[in-house]
């Protein structure tokens, strides 16, 4: 039973379920608005997918790494330019998505003195911005530059250095990049100003990192801690993977340092929301509108605990780097899955495509490690 556990758990084919399945959300989804049938550009994104796949694994071994790093630049630099024109072209206005609103308008409100957590989006009064405050923190150079949507660019950038420097290979790197970039899910993102996906890709290149220099809690513990309670200062949602990727080495901690660090990782938390918390002790302003109250909208007190078994199992099942993308994918993929289909049961009405009872841009989270699995599978010999 245990192997066929892990063949099932380490099969390339259920990633390219899971890619597949997010992207086609985004075509059977967004497609039909243009009053276009969604079918054939579903079909044409398969074959575009299987088409790059067999060229790329035909000629992987034949070009020279010269030629992969041209191409690395290359295609890094057609989507700056690309990601540049979607922002000039497309109205943040016109969008009906408001977290590029959420973080420009938290920054409008700060800066006149205002408690910005009470401050609606642009979509409406009952939206109001729900990232904690250090995600914010991050946004700020973005927003005074003019325009948060820059923050897409400056991601994408780092990410593709990171992917460079964590594969050593051109050659492998390219590929993963080369799935991002002709993913929906991905120009979903730049179309609409999210910064969801960028959020998660921070987390992911922390923990690119510690698997690159052999990191861990036991040897950085109080970076750990740090770096763990930033991370929480974000959105709930970035600590589904180091849930996955923290807690077997956690277990392994004395029973001092298990008590110190989630002690310590929700002190750096409640340090960073203090401000806001007692902004005003007068009429107590945080607990009448806070980020939590945005965060928590989605989310399931049901689903949590279904998924808190289903995390320790992920979290234990893996013991090298592609078996960790793999879990930390099917988890992250599971519990958005789990917490939508609950949502949509929950209205009565409805189904995955319905806006105001699913959000599909959090499988988004998924992508980074679902690509990272896919990639670390290429053999160069």
């Amino acid at each position: 039973m245990k192997k066929k556990w892990s063949q099932l758990l380490s099969n390339k084919t259920v990633q390219l379920f899971v890619l597949l399945f997010i992207n086609s959300l985004y075509i059977l989804k967004f497609v039909p608005r243009i009053g276009i049938s969604p079918y054939p550009f579903f079909l044409i994104y398969i074959v575009l997918i299987l088409a790059l796949a067999f060229i790329y694994f035909k000629y992987i071994k034949i070009a020279s790494d010269k030629t992969f790093r041209i191409l690395y630049w290359l295609q890094l630099v057609f989507a700056l330019v690309a990601i540049v024109g979607v922002l000039i072209v497309v109205d943040p206005l016109t969008v009906r998505v408001d977290r590029w609103s959420a973080l420009t308008y938290f920054w409008d409100s700060l800066l006149q003195g205002q408690y910005p957590y009470s401050a609606h989006t642009h979509v409406g009064p009952n939206n109001f911005a729900s990232p904690f405050p250090l995600w914010h923190v991050i946004s700020l150079p973005f927003y005074l530059l003019g325009d948060v949507g820059i923050e897409l660019l400056f991601f994408l950038f780092i990410t593709a250095i990171a992917i460079k420097k964590f594969f050593s290979s051109y050659r492998i790197s390219f590929f993963f990049m080369l799935l991002l970039l002709i993913s929906p899910a991905y120009w979903w993102e730049i179309s609409v100003r999210s910064d969801s996906l960028s959020n998660g890709l921070l987390v992911f290149m922390i923990i690119l990192w510690y698997f690159k220099n052999n990191r861990s809690i036991s040897n950085s513990f109080i970076l750990t801690i740090l770096l763990c309670g930033m991370i929480a200062s974000t959105r709930m949602s970035a600590l589904l993977p180091l849930a996955i990727f923290f807690f077997q080495p956690f277990l392994q901690l004395s029973i001092k340092q298990k008590i110190i660090f989630p002690i310590s990782v929700l002190g750096i938390a409640f340090l960073v929301l203090s401000p806001f918390i007692f902004w005003d002790t007068d009429t107590w302003i945080f607990f009448s509108r806070n980020p939590f109250m945005s965060q928590g909208y989605n989310g399931s007190v049901y689903i949590f605990l279904i998924m808190i078994p289903i995390a320790i199992f992920m979290a234990l099942r893996w013991k090298n780097t592609q078996q960790f993308f793999n879990n930390a994918s099917l988890f992250i993929f599971i519990f958005i899955l789990s917490s939508l289909i609950f949502r949509v049961i929950k209205a009565g009405e409805g189904n995955l495509f319905s806006d105001g009872i699913s959000d599909i841009s959090y499988f988004n989270l998924a992508l980074p490690y679902c690509l990272a699995f896919m990639t670390s599978k290429i053999k160069l010999e």
